[in-house]
């Protein structure tokens, strides 16, 4: 187990080099967003005004806006998914910012009888979340209610969940009568079921206990902590493909890193108990002593995709910086509340 001034050294070192090396604050896509939400985490630990002024900078560039959203009626959770860094800038921070292009954009979602628009389970990292906090700071429960509905489509409808396995397939182009590994194995992606299980953990965390769909989120969010323990190899990560990680037999840090974050949240939030700490530790050492280099710079990351698929030791990517500074936080919070 890692110390506290440890931890805080490596969050330090890891976003300093992603910083440095994008000096452009960038788009406000989901890749950045995702940054975004760790860059703030380590403002939060570490109190370094330059993380703080790069996350101003970067909502400044955009305009405090969603992405692609011209019009105001973008439903596309990847584009919505930036909305929690200006919240939390804006309410959090104090900084002044602009909420009407977020406003006028969710009165077209609340508003919006379709439920059919989050047909890929990586909607539930960027979005589920977000619209739960927004209904619960808006005291607007047509956003949670259309969160809810939105998760249950691709849940239920879509037939997206695998109650027997109790992991996501990523779409419905990955059904276990559509698609199936080299070894003829059901596709289940890595990262997608980090989304998954990081997205609803950070709901949970959000949604009230006694709230109508709190039960709903938790049973999915143990049943898949349950399962994805069991796919985590020795090294500490998890391979592209759960079950069949033979198919592309290499580390991969976006996926390992979600997987981590979820469950130190679950534990955390008292949802998971303590033995899951050996998964977390054993995740995190692997993503900070095989895929980070000294510099800081984080490999071993798949590229932007939608299935299994082979990982470079040199790929780096915003997503997986992001979720690791996020997973230094929980590990932080969690050794000072455990040593208080």
């Amino acid at each position: 187990m890692r110390n506290v001034v440890e931890l805080k050294a490596l969050m330090e070192k890891v976003n300093d080099y992603w910083i440095a090396e994008n000096p452009d604050v960038g788009d406000n896509a989901w890749e950045r967003a995702a940054y975004f939400l760790g860059n703030i985490a380590a403002y939060d630990v570490l109190k370094k005004q330059q993380y703080l002024d790069y996350a101003i900078e970067w909502a400044n560039a955009n305009d405090w806006d969603f992405n692609r959203n011209e019009n105001h009626n973008t439903t596309n959770a990847d584009n919505v998914s930036c909305g929690e860094t200006y919240m939390d800038l804006m309410t959090k921070y104090g900084v002044e910012g602009k909420m009407t292009h977020m406003l006028e954009t969710l009165e077209f979602t609340a508003q919006d009888e379709k439920n059919d628009y989050w047909w890929w389970i990586d909607t539930f990292y960027m979005a589920l979340n977000f619209y739960t906090r927004m209904g619960l700071y808006l005291n607007d429960d047509r956003l949670i209610d259309k969160a809810y509905n939105l998760y249950m489509n691709s849940k239920a409808e879509r037939g997206c969940y695998d109650e027997e396995e109790g992991l996501w397939f990523r779409d419905e182009r990955f059904l276990a009568d559509v698609a199936h590994t080299l070894n003829g194995k059901k596709v289940f992606w890595s990262r997608g079921n980090g989304w998954v299980l990081g997205g609803l953990a950070r709901t949970l965390r959000t949604l009230p206990k006694e709230h109508k769909y709190y039960e709903e989120y938790r049973s999915v969010f143990v049943k898949m902590a349950e399962a994805l323990r069991r796919y985590q190899s020795a090294d500490g990560f998890w391979r592209t493909s759960l079950l069949d990680p033979e198919e592309f037999d290499m580390p991969e840090t976006s996926g390992t890193a979600l997987n981590v974050l979820g469950m130190i949240i679950g534990i955390r939030e008292g949802i998971l108990d303590a033995s899951y700490l050996e998964c977390v530790w054993k995740g995190f050492d692997a993503l900070t002593d095989i895929a980070m280099d000294e510099s800081g710079r984080i490999g071993w990351v798949q590229v932007v995709a939608l299935k299994p698929g082979n990982v470079r030791q040199e790929a780096t990517n915003d997503y997986a910086v992001g979720t690791y500074l996020l997973i230094c936080k929980e590990l932080i919070e969690y050794i000072q509340g455990n040593n208080e």
